[in-house]
This record gives C-alpha cells, sequence and structure tokens, in this order.
C-alpha cells in the first residue's frame, strides 16, 4: 500500500472548504474550529508541496489549478472508497446498530411536509436515526452537499438555476409574489410592475444573501419595492403576515400552508421551483433506500403538495457507486 501524504480527515476539510469557500462555514458544517480548519489545510499542503487555494485578507479562499486539479482526484478518490466499501457482507449481529444520516432540507419542506410524518418512520425504524439541518432555499445549499456534510438532500431551488448533476428533480411548483387577495380587489391578475412596487413587502433577513438574491430578482422583473415594512429569516412568520394581509412577498407554492391558500394568492407569477433531491450513496444498504423513499414520498404523496409536473421516476440502480 502507498505511503499516503494525507490523511481522510484532511482530504474532508479541504472537500467542505473547497466547496463552502468559508473557514468559518466549513468550521460550523464539520463541528471544528476555524484554527483547526486552517491548520488541516495548511499542513495539507505542505504535505503536498503545493498550494491548493489562495488566500487574500478580506477575500473568500479561491481554489488554484493545482487545488481544483487534486478535488477532482479527491472525488475520484472518494467515489473509489465507496465502492470498496460496498463489498462488506453485512454482519447479522450488527442488527441491533443505529444507523445515522444527515438530512439537508429546506426549512418550509421540512416543517409542511416532512416532520409531520416523522413520529411513524422512527416508529416502523428503530435503528435508523436523522439529523436534520433545515435552511431556507436561498444561498450555497448546494456548496453544502458537495462539501461531503450530507448523506441526504431535499431542497427547493428556482427553475432558472441549472440542476447540479449529483441532483434528480422530483417536482415543479409556482412560485411568484403572493399576498392576501385584498391586494387583488378591483385590479386584473397578474398585477403590473408598477401596481406591485405601491405594495408593502416583506423580506428575508436584512443585509443577508437571501435578501440580496430575492432584489436581485426583484429587479429582472422591474419590480423594484418602495415599501419595505419588515424583514424576517422565518418562512412561517412571513407567511402568517401575508394571511394577515400585512404585505407580500416573494414565496414558493408548495411551502404556503393549505390553510392559507384561499386567502393568500399570487398576485404575480415568477420563476417556478424545482425540487430537487440528492443521496450520497448508491449502494446495496438497505437503509438508505428506506430513508430515500420516506423523504420523497413524504413530500410526493402528500396531498396538499402542490406539484404542476413531474418528471418521470428512473428506474433503481443498486449498482456501487462508481460503477
Amino acid at each position: 500500500m502507498p505511503n499516503l501524504p494525507f490523511t481522510l480527515r484532511q482530504l474532508e476539510v479541504f472537500t467542505s472548504l473547497s466547496a463552502t469557500r468559508s473557514f468559518r462555514r466549513t468550521a460550523e458544517l464539520m463541528g471544528i474550529s476555524q484554527a483547526s480548519v486552517s491548520n488541516q489545510i495548511k499542513t495539507l499542503e505542505e504535505q503536498l508541496g503545493v498550494s491548493l487555494f489562495d488566500r487574500k485578507p478580506g477575500r473568500r479562499p479561491t481554489l488554484r489549478s493545482e487545488g481544483l486539479a487534486f478535488l477532482d482526484d479527491v472525488r475520484e478518490f472518494n467515489r473509489s472508497a465507496e465502492a470498496l466499501a460496498s463489498h462488506r457482507v453485512a454482519d447479522p449481529s450488527e442488527g441491533g446498530r443505529v444507523q445515522r444520516y444527515r438530512v439537508l432540507v429546506g426549512q418550509g419542506m421540512f416543517d409542511a411536509y416532512v416532520r409531520r410524518k416523522l413520529d411513524s418512520f422512527f416508529a416502523q425504524n428503530p435503528n435508523v436515526e436523522l439529523e436534520f439541518e433545515a435552511q431556507l432555499p436561498f444561498g450555497q445549499l448546494i456548496r453544502a452537499v458537495e462539501s461531503g456534510s450530507f448523506d441526504f438532500a431535499l431542497i427547493n431551488q428556482r427553475a432558472d438555476f441549472p440542476v447540479h448533476e449529483e441532483f434528480r428533480e422530483l417536482a415543479m411548483v409556482r412560485g411568484g409574489v403572493y399576498g392576501h387577495r385584498k391586494y387583488a380587489a378591483g385590479r386584473t391578475l397578474p398585477l403590473t410592475p408598477d401596481e406591485l412596487n405601491m405594495l408593502p413587502f416583506i423580506l428575508p433577513k436584512a443585509t443577508s444573501r437571501q435578501e440580496r438574491e430575492v432584489m436581485r430578482n426583484y429587479e429582472l422583473h422591474g419590480i423594484r419595492p418602495r415599501n419595505v415594512i419588515g424583514h424576517t429569516q422565518y418562512y412561517d412568520v412571513m407567511a402568517a403576515m401575508l394571511e394577515r394581509g400585512l404585505g407580500v412577498a416573494s414565496f414558493s407554492e408548495a411551502i404556503l400552508p393549505p390553510s392559507m391558500r384561499e386567502e393568500v394568492i399570487q398576485l404575480v407569477s415568477l420563476e417556478d421551483w424545482r425540487l430537487l433531491f440528492f443521496r450520497k450513496d448508491h449502494g446495496i444498504d438497505a437503509r438508505y433506500d428506506i430513508v430515500a423513499d420516506f423523504l420523497v414520498n413524504s413530500v410526493l404523496d402528500d396531498p396538499n403538495y402542490p406539484a404542476i409536473s413531474r418528471p418521470p421516476a428512473p428506474a433503481r440502480s443498486h449498482a456501487p457507486a462508481g460503477k
């Protein structure tokens, strides 16, 4: 066996930092300090004899050409390791061992569709433990998955964004600016940008990446809110404000509670949203299939999920990863 100039932990830290481009975020995802992340990368570069990242004060770390080449090889290394691991024969004596999986899920998807079904799932699968990280459907969720920290991901993504090769599309739902039906009284739908601009707007958390992303998208559609009445990072708070007629907001219909859909309506259509699914393992572990089926079916089989289209489901393959 070769004497490798790195440790598996260093590869894990390197992969995460390549995805997040943030020492702070990598430290949070991996549960270690920023100093530890920096030391792991520094040691890895010293052992390899090359600089993998460009690091400048006040700027995100960026992969150098050597780093990009190393990242490609790390991914191939991981695929080969998973293929080797798939040869392991399960030990019947391990039947009582708890298998833990990390799941990245959109906050609205988790609260509206997944959380309510977890009690039945855990009762039927006592040897499976799921650890969820629920986030708003903005920002660098794809990079979080690429970091290798999650076994599964179930997220919404605007339809104008490309679908990452490791994800598959489960469904499409409507997206747009939603508000209480009172804002449509005496007007023809969809509202014009000028009509919308005069309405009270609710935005994501002030100065956040989410707010900047929403405002950029509004700008593309000629929408320039003149009256911002509040900011919140909680989608359920935003939905409650819509129901009370306090303002309007950009929303995916999928995370608008069914009880509100009579009073809260789409005032103008923007980009639709894709429901995307990711699973790290494609081997023969039956528990992976159980978790994957639960996550997908908890949404798609829910009668309140407002899908406007669903791509054909691919045939399940039990081939080991990388094969």
